[in-house]
């Protein structure tokens, strides 16, 4: 290992003890984002590595050592620019109620506060233990349709192709000897993240080469997918072939571990073939004219990002009133042709933590349209407007069931609206949903979030209404669509003036 010379190891110990006060400032002003963190990390054994991300990017900063010794540390204006705009875009997030985005601002102004004092020629020497401290957060809800979708297309597929009678409704399919379902747990998401964490310390520690680190990376993201397709397959076919006596209980999940341990190791001792063994050659040029900086300027900078970080939070809290007044959500006995009547379609949508709900039933006939509204105020975690966790249905009671999701362009207000066809047995229902941010009606999740964080920002709190318009049918979807969207017309100025605030 190489030492530092004299005169640099004053200035490394001084600059080394004031990034770690300034990394304490951090977590003290951003508490609430790092306790929800931890609060992820505990509740959900899908993030539950994230206990030991920040432990091996320090690991691995040990190893860089001898690199490190012969840097001189230097502030980065630069750096401190970045570190800037992630506390703008954590204000925005925090402000939109975007736990994720806010996170990962969090966490990468850890890295950006780092450069910012110790400079870019060491932020470059741990440049991957830096990043790799992003996969502390928490993410990939957003890939649990998407994966469960993949699982279960490969699964009837694979049962098929063995000759083995399916039918299928959505995420459920029926064989001769029962019924299976993929569920979020099945979706494959553990594994993914479990892998693509492997995966990218595998390819750093392994390889020198960018490009076989890359495909290293790229393969730890395809193979557990198409491994958990494979495995949910295998798990069908054990529990027929056995009547249903084997892979349905709690070794359903352990097969599953056991066939992900297989496959990663399997993952591994190929990519071990192509190993590139050997420190990184990191090459560093010092020249006298970079001469080392005192920790006066290192401390000025130290100060002028605390400051910054310390006024966002406090920007928010400003801002922040809770706001008791109740909401009474109202729809009149008529509209048009159409009157209230007792519920009959079963379909209960699940939109947790709203302050206020409204599920009422519309006949025309024989026809059936139904709304459903749920009005969110103070919002927080558990408790949001836009949100994976609001469904049309509780899918774990087995009745009504997402097939198929698309957006479906209006020709009235709202305009495109979320469109989803659900089945339950032989019934099917079209269902549609946007949002009501002040008087912005969208479907769009991205756009209602911003309008979340202006409304916030300004002063004007972060009331949102969701809405959902649903309706049964017989064949097709287009049969009834036409309908809904007359519905809806008729019904405009009484869905606008819903959600009236008792004086």
């Amino acid at each position: 290992m190489e030492n530092p010379t004299p005169s640099t190891a004053p200035h490394w110990r001084a600059h080394l003890l004031l990034l770690f006060v300034s990394l304490t400032g951090l977590f003290w002003i951003f508490r609430e984002t790092a306790a929800s963190l931890v609060s992820l990390w505990q509740s959900s054994e899908t993030f539950a590595h994230g206990f030991i991300i920040f432990p091996i990017s320090l690991y691995l900063i040990w190893r860089e050592r001898a690199h490190l010794a012969s840097i001189t540390p230097h502030p980065s204006a630069g750096s401190l620019l970045a570190l800037v705009i992630l506390i703008f875009g954590w204000l925005l997030a925090q402000s939109a109620g975007v736990q994720v985005i806010a996170q990962y601002m969090f966490v990468a102004m850890i890295s950006a506060l780092t450069a910012t004092l110790l400079g870019w020629r060491v932020a470059r020497t741990i440049a991957f233990p830096l990043l790799f401290t992003l996969l502390a957060v928490p993410f990939g809800e957003i890939l649990i349709r998407p994966l469960i979708d993949f699982t279960a297309d490969f699964t009837v597929a694979a049962l098929q192709l063995t000759g083995i009678p399916v039918y299928r409704e959505g995420s459920q399919f029926t064989l001769p000897t029962g019924n299976w379902s993929v569920v979020d747990a099945c979706s494959g998401l553990r594994y993914l993240i479990a892998s693509f964490t492997l995966g990218c310390l595998y390819a750093y520690l392994t390889y020198r080469s960018r490009l076989r680190q890359l495909i290293f990376i790229v393969l730890s993201i395809i193979v557990p997918v198409i491994a958990n397709g494979i495995r949910a397959y295998i798990i069908v076919l054990i529990g027929h072939l056995s009547s249903m006596k084997l892979a349905t209980g709690v070794d359903h999940l352990i097969y599953g571990w056991l066939f992900f341990g297989f496959v990663m190791m399997l993952l591994f001792w190929l990519g071990g073939r192509w190993r590139e063994d050997g420190q990184v050659l990191t090459t560093i040029t010092e020249t006298a004219s970079i001469p080392a900086a005192r920790p006066l300027k290192a401390f000025i900078f130290a100060s002028v990002a605390l400051a910054i970080a310390w006024a966002a939070p406090a920007w928010l809290r400003h801002l922040e009133h809770v706001n008791t007044t109740p909401v009474a959500l109202t729809l009149p006995q008529t509209l048009g042709n159409w009157t209230v009547s007792p519920p009959v379609t079963g379909l209960k949508p699940v939109f947790p933590g709203a302050a206020a709900t409204l599920l009422q039933e519309y006949r025309n006939g024989n026809q059936v349209v139904g709304i459903y509204l749920a009005f969110f105020r103070n919002q927080h975690r558990n408790a949001e407007a836009v949100t994976s966790q609001n469904r049309l249905s509780d899918e774990e009671l087995h009745e009504w069931s997402i097939t198929r999701e698309s957006e479906y362009p209006l020709k009235i207000s709202p305009g495109r609206v979320r469109q989803s066809q659900l089945a339950w047995g032989n019934q099917q229902m079209l269902a549609w949903q946007w949002y009501r941010i002040g008087d912005v009606q969208t479907a769009n999740p991205y756009l209602a979030k911003y309008l979340q964080a202006r409304q916030r920002l300004t002063g004007h709190g972060d009331d949102s209404l969701d809405v959902v318009i649903f309706a049964p049918y017989d064949k097709q979807p287009e049969e009834v669509a036409a309908i809904m969207e007359r519905f809806i017309a008729q019904a405009g100025t009484a869905l606008r003036q819903s959600d009236e605030i008792k004086k």
